[in-house]
């Protein structure tokens, strides 16, 4: 499971109730950038989703067909958003060879570590770390470069996350813990997305959402999440 939402998953599934606020940050060198500066052809990375049902006693098991269904969700999602708006072209990964996709697929782990930096510190509203908003160093390096020369992108697009989905066991739970005033905390989503640079490595731009009603497994869900995300992105 990627290192943020399993920190998030503990969080939220320890404490009945808690919800965390959706949010975004982004590079103030990127929202200065003037439009025809602005990305246009964005690769589309293989989404690194972890579904799961997590059982009336507590028990998360992955379900690898479920997390295959929510993964191409948000490609497809993605691809339809762009087509909507004009100021993107979306490009899916060609095929690679195995040293490129082994080098692809540890860049979006890197991500994932770099995305809960952004969580913690990003956002400049931890004591303390307030500069770290505006001095933006949150990078991957430039090990994914040669992506521009494979596919004429100029950045590429990363979605990790997890989504926990509650058994009826669970939900029946819940139900009865309700009746005696026992809070047993439902399944929970938790999905980033962001924007990185395929020649310098920076995370341009990163939007995040938390839920408990999203199911990623349905695509007209995950279409609305995906428009969602973009209302974060920086205006023109």
């Amino acid at each position: 499971m990627p290192i943020l939402f399993r920190y998030l998953l503990l969080i939220t599934l320890s404490v009945p109730g808690l919800a965390l606020a959706a949010y975004s940050a982004v590079s103030p060198r990127f929202s200065g950038l003037p439009q025809n500066e602005r990305p246009k052809k964005i690769l589309l990375l293989p989404p690194q989703m972890f579904v799961a049902e997590i059982s009336a006693g507590g028990v998360i098991q992955k379900q690898d067909d479920w997390t295959k269904q929510a993964n191409e969700n948000l490609l497809v999602a993605a691809e339809s958003y762009f087509r909507e708006n004009s100021q993107f072209e979306a490009l899916r990964l060609p095929t690679l060879d195995f040293t490129d996709a082994e080098t692809v697929e540890s860049h979006i782990g890197l991500y994932d570590r770099v995305a809960y930096a952004i969580y913690l510190y990003g956002r400049g509203v931890v004591s303390g770390w307030e500069n770290k908003k505006a001095e933006w160093d949150y990078t991957l390096g430039d090990g994914l470069a040669f992506l521009r020369e494979k596919t004429g992108a100029d950045t590429a697009l990363i979605f990790t996350g997890a989504d926990i989905i509650s058994s009826g066991g669970r939900k029946a739970a819940f139900a009865v813990g309700l009746l005696f005033g026992i809070g047993i905390p439902l399944g929970q989503s938790f999905i980033t997305v962001g924007l990185v640079d395929l020649k310098t490595g920076e995370i341009r731009w990163m939007s995040y959402d938390q839920s408990m009603s999203l199911d990623s497994r349905e695509a007209t869900a995950v279409q609305e999440l995906v428009r969602d995300f973009f209302t974060t992105y920086p205006a023109k």
